[in-house]
């Protein structure tokens, strides 16, 4: 009898730690979210007009570069040894300044890119967490990111997460 009553005890006392170890975890689409964020539109946008503009200095500053080698090849037998030397080294360094301007641009727009994506980084996680503390949830997982997502059967706060966010 003593035996059975202990069994019950550890028993109960099994059954008190798995409720106590029960985690509330729901999943959200973070990428899906994002994109129907205005800040989010509105920065692929900004970002979208900056690189086409980087992208039509780049091809003015080839194009400048072809219309004097062209030139050059052309007048090459009419000048001196001397002026072809000299008009090499000013393409050579055309072509560097070339290359800088497409690595500044790159640069540029990732550190553009960088800063606009935190504030709306941030925006999304104080909603997120907003909505995990309203509704008890605590775990929120990326379910678009599909390895670390195995199986979504928890409740989704997608539309909660965006009724926060205004959208």
């Amino acid at each position: 009898m003593k035996k059975l009553s202990l069994l019950l005890i550890a028993f109960l006392m099994s059954m008190g730690w798995q409720a106590n170890a029960q985690q509330k975890i729901a999943h959200l689409d973070v990428s899906k979210i994002l994109q129907e964020m205005p800040e989010y539109k509105k920065a692929e946008a900004e970002l979208q007009q900056l690189s086409q503009t980087y992208q039509k200095e780049l091809e003015q500053m080839q194009k400048d570069y072809y219309a004097k080698l062209q030139k050059y090849q052309q007048e090459a037998a009419q000048v001196s040894q001397e002026e072809n030397k000299r008009r090499a080294e000013e393409l050579k360094q055309m072509e560097q300044r070339i290359m800088e301007a497409q690595q500044r641009a790159q640069q540029d727009l990732a550190q553009k890119q960088a800063e606009k994506m935190k504030a709306i980084q941030d925006k999304l996680m104080a909603a997120v967490k907003a909505v995990a503390k309203e509704k008890g949830y605590d775990y929120v997982l990326d379910s678009s990111a599909p390895s670390a997502v195995l199986v979504a059967n928890g409740p989704d706060i997608y539309e909660d997460v965006k009724k926060k966010l205004g959208i």
